[in-house]
This record gives C-alpha cells, structure tokens and sequence, in this order.
C-alpha cells in the first residue's frame, strides 16, 4: 500500500482511499522502491525549495495521475517529467528549471554508441568518446540550466555569443602554460595530493626526467579543459643530458614525443592535446638564470649559458625525431613543436633553422612564435591553437623562481556578423550592439571565475589546488580571460558591402571594430582588477554553429561561406581573410597579420601551401620575410597530407590513389590542419570541411 505518512488528514483519506497499488519504481540508483507521494514531496522541497504545502499538493497531484493510467512499469525519469508538466502548469517555471532532468534521449545515445560526433575532430569514435559525449551534453545544459543567469544562457543558445568548451564550463579551467622546472626541482605528484597515486622525488637521470615531463601534462589535463605546454623546453632540460652522445639525446627526445602521441588519456579518449616551444639556443633574457640541475637541486655557479651547447644538441635531436615521424612514416600531431624566431638567431642559426623549414616543407608540423616585431616581448608563451601570454612583473617573479604558469581561464566569442544584421548599415549602432555583446562576454567570464575559485575552494581541481612555493598551482589572480571573436570579414560584407580584401576602407573599418574590442577589454581589466584579453578566435565549431543560427533566423540577409544546399556553412575565422580568396600571398600576410599587435592575447597567421614539395630554402626565406617584414605574433605553413593506411605511405596533398601501392577509396586518409592542429578530415564538421575546399594554396 502507498506510504502516505506526512500528509494532511483529507489528503491521507484521498491517498489512502483512493490510490490503487503501483508498480515498483525503477530508481536512477539503479534500484527498485516502492512509489511514494511522500519522496515526491520530500525532492520537491529538496531540490526547488518550494513550501511544503505546495510540495505536498504537487506530489498527491502526480499520484493521482498515474493512478488513472495503466502503467506497465514506473521510472524515476518519467515521475520526474509528470512532475516537471506540473510545475509549469502551477506557473512555478524556476522550480522546474531546477527539477528538471539532465541527459539525453534514447535515440541520441544510440546515434553516439553506433556513429559518434564531429564536434571536435580530434576525438576518435571508441568507448572513451562515446562516455564522454554523453557526459559532455549533461554539464553542457548543467551550465546552461544551473551556472549561469537565464540572460547569458539565452544569449549562447540565441548566437549573440558563443561559450567555449560549455561542457567544461562548471568543473574546469581552459589551457594551460606550464615551467617545466617546477616538475625538475619538486618531483611528480599526478593527483596533486598524492593519496591516491605514486609520489616521486626530483629526476636525478635524463630518462625519468623526460618521463616526469610527459605525466605531468597527462596530469594537467585532467583538470584543464584546454592545451597544456611547456616553454624553454629544450633548454630546461639541457643539465639533463650534459655528457650524453647525440644518438642518446634523440632517444630522449623520441622517447618524450611518442609518449604524447601515444598516451591515450585525456578526456575522452584523446592523447594530450601538448605542446613544446623549442629554442635554437639559450636566449640572452636567461643567461643568468640559475640551472636547475639532476636531483632538483638549484646551482649556486652555474646558469643556462653554460648549457648553450647542449640546449642546441637537443634542439637539433627533437627536429630529427620530427622529421623522420613514426614507425609508419605518419607526422606527430602532438606534441605541437612551437620554434621561437627572435632577430639575433636568424643569421647565427640559420642551419637549425632551414631543418625546420624542411619539417615544414614535408609535414608542415612547426608553428612560429615570432618576436622579431617590435610589440613582442622578449618572454612569451603560446598555448593551444593560437593562446599567446606575456607575463606581468608578478609573474616574471614566477620566471626567476622557476614557477612561471600562465593559462586562459575562458573564451567566449562574439558573433560578428551578427551585429551588422541588427544594425542595419549604422556605425553607431553596430558599435553599441558590439559594447552590449561584450558586456554578455565579460559577465560570462566573471561567472566562470567565481565557478572555478568555488571548485578550488571545494577540492574539485586537486592538480591545480597544490602547493606552489607558498601558493596554488593555480593562481585564478594571473589567469586570463578572453574575450574573442569570429566573422569580421562576414561583418564588413553585411555593413559596408565589401570584404576584408577588397578595399582600403573594409580593411580600416575592420581594425577599428578590433581596437574597439580591445579597448572595451582593457576597460574590463581596469574596473575589475582582473586580467582580460581580446583574441582570435579559433572557432572549429563556432564559426559553422554560428553561421547556421544566423541562417535560420536571418535567412538570405545572413552573409555565409560555403553551400547552403548541404548545411556545409561557415564564417571566416576571427580577423582572417576569407579562404578563398584570389589574393597574393603577400597581400593575405599584410591584411591578416595588421591584426596581430591588437590581439595580443592570441592570433595566427595560416599559409596554406599548394606546392608538392616546395624546397626548404624557399619556405625558409618565407619565414625571415614573414618573422623581420610582418606584424605576425605567430604563423604556420599547412601540408594537406594523403596517408595511405594499406602500406603507411605519406604523400603530399590531396590524392585520390596511392602512388606506392594503388590503394583508392576508404584506404586513403586525407589530412590538414583544421584550427591549430592536424587531424583528418573525416572527423571534421560539415562547414570546416567545406572551409578546408575553399582555401587558396599558395606555391612558393
């Protein structure tokens, strides 16, 4: 019989009269209970907070209702969605937000386990990634529905904005730069705590060095979201292979690379998306920094000058390692190798500095972080697909105590072309939709700063909660949050009539909406105390997801790329020219990288290369020109790659039969850089796909 204990007196009589017996309930406790209006009552008042007396009436209203139907069997879920219609009936529209169930339906589910998802191509379809798209679509509406306000919400699912890594906004931070010296002086503690794993002592040998480097970036990623890299890699661990012949030093270095490329642990089922910025030589900003030596004892005579030669040995070895790929001649997608171009290497080194050009030439693997500009800074990091950070005095203290982290908390991304719809061809308003859709930005990101400062504060992020000298790991006062964008060239093809490249005054009118942005950022920086930053976005999935809100909402007035008849719709990334266009090389680099000195908190400029196998001489005189004639922070060459997966063969570019054996079809993979890193195409969303057909290569 129904447990009606608690109720009224009438309400008892009703309950008990009038209630026939119920089947068992199927709990999500994966249990069998007996069904009571009491638990009804008892969650309602829990979970909403509505008076009892409320609670009590909702509860013997939903018992009431299914004792007039004939059920086969009661849920959980399904009690739980008759009370959900209840509550929006008695207009208690908050409580059932809160009430309300989190997950997916049973179609949605079997779509993950039998087809997977092209949300993020860096993620295979397996048992790992099914888990974690399930996952993914709980926190995604847990932070719609419980983090943030029902305005900022809106605000994403409508367009106006776009939250990156929504799925993450509740439980972590974004990317992270790391000091490879903190791991070389203090050991390895993976869980931060070390309850519940190993704890090991400083590195006395090269080979556990290389392999507290590796599960310290596995570790990290296990509380961030985003990237995890090292700066200065090269040069950290010079001391550590003082003495060794050339041949160990690439073992090393091949040693650390496929542990990136093979540990299978980050979220979902991905190897750690890494990345290791490498130094032809010790730079001069560090020549007087003292040298963490095996053992993490720190010398009192010896600085990083006197591991000049070796900084470059290993320099040279990891280049190799590089170059000769894996076992089945593939290119390594990760660790990114990042290659710091500064103006008194570029004669000097100018060797080490063609190998990477030939590296470049066959895989298109490095990435430039370029500071020959005058705006650069000497110390510089960058992380992800475009992240970069300069440090502030606090944290160049961080430097010259061998602690320097530096990390993105958020990004969140305006929808440009958006506000040229709204603003029907007026500058000033499209400038005041522009300062309304920052103000929904940067109130995001203060909702995701508290959030995360409520994780550390309740033990959630053990990596980033442990000691650092005297503070936490994660230092929520030295993150950055992002303020990015998407669309610009779209934005002047809706407002003036002209794209990027078209004319002198598109062009002007465009690097006036980014200073804009930059201003209104640096605004948010003085009046909060906090560090903000404008970048370009990367936008793998944002710039298709957006360009598609905007099409079923403005129709033929929203300015999209690519085919409508397919869905394949996108907009240009960030402040970039559109990818198809005709122009110069020349032309795009200028236009493009004008931007790079206004998004200093991240930017890249993509040369997409047509040639089959350009010389390394040739891409190497690109590069000075690009480093010492452009404004660009930082720039990469694309291969598009075809990898044969019957014989392992790599050629260059696009084919449709492989020239080794003469496998066609399903036996051919096509691969190209999608944002900032490689992945192949198969994976990709329909509108970066056809982004990738649209992109003009170059021959140089």
């Amino acid at each position: 019989m129904v447990c009606c204990g608690g109720f009224s007196t009438s309400q008892q009589k009703y309950a008990v009269d009038s209630l026939k017996y119920f089947p068992r309930v199927r709990t999500s406790r994966i249990m069998f209970e007996d069904f009571s209006p009491l638990k009804i009552r008892d969650s309602l008042v829990k979970e909403t907070r509505l008076p009892d007396e409320v609670a009590e009436k909702i509860s013997l209203d939903i018992a009431n209702r299914i004792n007039t139907l004939d059920l086969e069997f009661l849920s959980g879920p399904l009690i739980r969605e008759f009370v959900c219609v209840a509550l929006l009936e008695n207009n208690f529209e908050h409580a059932r937000a809160r009430y309300t169930r989190l997950g997916l339906p049973l179609f949605d589910v079997d779509r993950l386990v039998h087809a997977g998802d092209k949300e993020n191509a860096n993620l295979q379809h397996n048992p790992e990634t099914i888990h974690k798209l399930a996952a993914d679509t709980i926190f995604d509406q847990y932070a719609l529905l419980n983090c943030l306000p029902p305005h900022l919400a809106d605000a994403h699912i409508g367009g106006a904005i776009h939250i990156h890594d929504l799925e993450y906004f509740a439980t972590r931070p974004f990317c992270q730069e790391h000091d490879l010296r903190f791991f070389l002086r203090k050991g390895l503690i993976v869980d931060g705590r070390g309850e519940h794993t190993a704890v090991a002592g400083p590195a006395k040998h090269p080979e556990v060095a290389i392999l507290h480097a590796a599960k310290a970036l596995a570790a990290a990623q296990t509380n961030w979201a985003g990237g995890q890299g090292y700066d200065f890699f090269n040069v950290w661990l010079a001391p550590f292979v003082r003495g060794l012949s050339y041949k160990r030093m690439k073992q090393l270095a091949q040693m650390f690379i496929y542990e990136m490329s093979q540990m299978y642990v980050a979220r979902g089922g991905q190897t750690v998306f890494s990345s290791i910025a490498l130094e032809c030589a010790v730079p001069k900003i560090i020549w007087d920094v003292p040298v963490v030596l095996p053992g993490g004892k720190v010398s009192k005579s010896e600085t990083y000058l006197d591991y000049f030669d070796e900084a470059n040995a290993l320099f040279n070895a990891i280049l190799d390692v590089y170059m000769g790929g894996d076992y089945s001649g593939k290119p390594f997608n990760f660790p990114k190798c990042e290659i710091k171009l500064r103006r008194e290497y570029l004669e000097k080194f100018e060797k080490e500095y063609i190998k990477v050009a030939a590296l470049a030439s066959k895989f298109g693997t490095p990435y430039f972080l370029n500071l020959c500009p005058d705006y650069m800074p000497d110390i510089v990091n960058s992380q992800c697909c475009r992240l970069i950070f300069a440090p502030d005095s606090e944290e160049l203290k961080d430097f010259h105590k061998g602690a320097m982290r530096m990390g993105s908390l958020q990004v969140v991304t305006i929808n440009l072309p958006r506000l040229a719809y709204e603003a029907g061809g007026n500058d000033d308003t499209l400038f005041e939709l522009l300062d309304d859709r920052m103000d929904l930005a940067k109130d995001v990101l203060m909702v995701k700063r508290d959030v995360i400062n409520d994780r550390m504060k309740g033990k959630a992020l053990p990596f980033c909660a442990m000691d650092c000298f005297g503070e936490p790991y994660l230092n929520l006062e030295k993150q950055v949050l992002n303020v990015g964008f998407v669309g610009l060239n779209e934005l002047l093809k809706a407002h003036l009539d002209l794209e990027l490249h078209e004319s002198l005054s598109a062009w002007r009118f465009g690097l006036r909406v980014v200073q804009h942005m930059v201003d209104r950022v640096s605004d948010y920086a003085k009046t909060t105390g906090y560090r903000f930053g404008c970048i370009q976005t990367p936008a793998e999935s944002c710039a298709h997801r957006l360009a598609l809100v905007d099409s079923r909402i403005f129709g033929n007035k929203a300015v999209v790329q690519g085919d409508k008849n397919n869905g394949g719709i996108y907009y240009t990334n960030s402040s970039h020219v559109l990818p198809s266009a005709t122009i110069p090389l020349l032309d795009r680099i200028k236009i493009e990288s004008s931007f790079h000195p206004l998004t200093k908190g991240g930017a890249i400029l993509h040369i997409w290369l047509g040639e089959s196998n350009p010389s390394a001489e040739s891409i190497w005189e690109l590069i000075k020109r690009v480093a010492t004639k452009s404004l660009a922070a930082y720039f990469a060459f694309t291969r598009d790659l075809t990898i044969c997966r019957r014989c392992s063969s790599v050629e260059a570019n696009l084919q449709l039969k492989c020239s080794n054996c003469g496998a066609d079809g399903d036996h051919l993979e096509h691969w190209s850089r999608i944002t900032g890193y490689y992945q192949q195409l198969r994976g990709w969303n329909s509108g970066k796909v056809q982004e990738f057909k649209d992109r003009h290569r170059y021959t140089v």
